[in-house]
């Protein structure tokens, strides 16, 4: 394959980005190491918070987007955005309100996609102290510059106007032209600071297919791809990937299978530990030449039992499908799998679980009739937090948009991207109180408690074993490892259950705590407890 002859100068770029004079001869895959074929071991003791940086924190308002950074993005015209009078929207508006320029411009479906409220990654540099506090690990950024994507967006740096104006001088399919913008090197502060809070940080990225081929080389985008994840793996090209990110997650349809395969050996042999992860293609999704998968199957399941208006499955039909769908991945990579709430596109967690079953296509009031996408009352609070109960006891690593700690909803796209109520920003928050979002400070205190519960037991709940023990409205299963176990049990009836368990230590619960009677532990309804006891085996 033609790919893999051009992939021998791409390689040359890992210890060589200075200047094209600098490169020594370059080197072919067969010179690589073999990329091993399990995830790397962290990566199953993941808690992962994925930041959408414009809606995130607003760190620098000297960088603020312009009509340009909207018309990269979206098929409108900068002069249409200037005629409309359109400006960055303010961070604590009222979501529901719509400004002049979206009036001018269309219906709330074509507008609220123009709104950007001016996120930057200083924002996200600022916030890494509450972000670690949280007890999530590993972050995921989608950072890259729409026209430019071997660049940081200019517009999340502090140098917009200076980086677009450096970037139009560059040749997008030589890597050898490509320069390091302010926006970049911003980044890279991220990342250092990030990895002194011991937090991985691992890139978002549309490429191959954000990338365009030239007809004289159908292979180039590949290939570019191929360079820029070289670029963000060692960004001083020294051969030491300390100060580079920590992996990528792809597109469902991020290139060829010989891409994907020679994507991995490049990466691993730069970075071993860093990670790759792709998102499902279809039903029965397959890793391939990946480290794992953002997945959502075993949240498409929970949301129909813990659905705050009572369970659409029971417990033992809960167990079967969980165990259907941990039986078709493979077992070396599914404590890497991401378990995540839904695509980009997907409602927020909250707004999910009180419209449990409805396919995310349909999941807005603007597409289907009856779609609560209000603020969420105490029962879908509470099936959030035994949602949380139940992903940091259960296979696979925790997933954490950024927000739904807080208690954020939203119906699908574009609705799903509030700006984060930062407790600082609440005064100035405008609307109802049934529309302005309010920080619940108790709903982050349960996630954070639920990651850290992981966090202390990993070979427990990210290896252990897992056997289910349903019983009438109990979902209930035990976890082991060699030196623990673990009964969890989530009470989805309507009236208090006894349960029987060893003599144990309480670790977690959602809900009323769980009393005893008789030896017995009562667990009040729409509750859950996770015991936790030491074992020899």
């Amino acid at each position: 394959m033609r790919l893999l002859l051009l992939t021998l100068s791409v390689i040359a770029l890992a210890g060589c980005r200075a200047s094209s004079s600098d490169r020594g001869p370059a080197l072919g895959l067969d010179d690589l190491p073999l990329a091993p074929d399990t995830p790397p071991a962290w990566a199953a003791e993941a808690a992962w918070y994925e930041i959408d940086v414009d809606r995130f924190r607003n760190g620098d308002p000297d960088n603020d987007p312009t009509p340009a950074a909207v018309a990269a993005t979206d098929a409108v015209s900068p002069m249409a955005l200037l005629d409309a009078g359109w400006q960055p929207t303010p961070w604590g508006a009222d979501w529901t309100a719509r400004a002049d320029w979206e009036r001018d411009l269309g219906n709330a479906e074509a507008t609220l996609p123009l709104r950007r409220y001016g996120g930057d990654l200083q924002g996200v540099l600022d916030e890494l102290p509450a972000i670690a506090a949280l007890g999530v690990t590993a972050l995921v950024l989608r950072v890259a510059d729409v026209r430019a994507p071997h660049h940081v967006d200019p517009f999340l740096g502090p140098k917009p106007a200076r980086d677009r104006e450096a970037i139009l001088l560059e040749t997008p399919g030589d890597p050898a032209t490509w320069g390091t913008s302010a926006a970049d090197r911003l980044l890279q502060d991220l990342v250092e600071a990030a990895h002194a809070r011991r937090l991985r940080v691992v890139l978002d990225v549309a490429w191959p297919g954000s990338l365009a081929a030239t007809a004289a080389n159908p292979d180039s985008a590949e290939v570019n791809a191929l360079a820029i994840a070289v670029r963000w793996l060692d960004p001083d090209g020294d051969g030491d990937s300390s100060d580079g990110v920590d992996g990528f997650r792809l597109d469902a349809d991020a290139g060829s299978a010989a891409f994907r395969a020679e994507l991995r050996r490049v990466v691993k042999a730069i970075h071993p530990e860093a990670i790759l992860i792709g998102r499902p293609a279809g039903l029965a999704p397959t890793v391939g030449s990946l480290d794992a998968l953002a997945d959502d199957r075993a949240f498409r399941v929970l949301q129909l039992v813990l659905d705050p208006l009572g369970p659409q499955v029971t417990p033992a039909e809960v167990a079967a499908a969980l165990g259907a769908v941990y039986a078709a991945t493979p077992p070396d990579h599914l404590p890497a799998f991401l378990s995540t709430a839904g695509p980009a596109d997907a409602p927020r967690l909250a707004t999910a679980l009180r419209n449990a079953g409805v396919p995310d296509a349909q999941a807005s009031p603007r597409i289907r009739s009856g779609y609560d996408a209000s603020r969420p009352g105490p029962d879908a609070t509470r099936a959030v937090g035994l949602y949380r109960l139940l992903q940091a006891t259960l296979p696979a690593a925790p997933h954490v948009l950024a927000g739904d700690e807080i208690g954020v909803w939203g119906a699908r796209a574009p609705d799903n991207r509030r700006p984060m109520p930062w407790p600082d920003l609440v005064p100035a928050l405008a609307g109802s109180a049934t529309r302005a979002p309010v920080p619940d400070a108790a709903l982050r205190a349960l996630t954070s408690e639920a990651l850290r519960l992981r966090r202390d037991h990993p070979d427990l709940f990210a290896r252990g074993t897992l056997a289910w023990e349903p019983e009438g409205d109990l979902l209930r299963f035990v976890r082991r490892s060699e030196r623990e176990e673990a009964v969890v049990v989530v009470n989805l009836g309507t009236e208090a259950a006894r349960v029987a368990v060893d003599a144990t230590t309480l670790a977690f619960h959602v809900g009323v705590p769980p009393g005893a009677i008789g030896g017995e532990v009562v667990l009040a309804p729409r509750s859950g407890a996770v015991f936790v006891r030491s074992v020899d085996l």
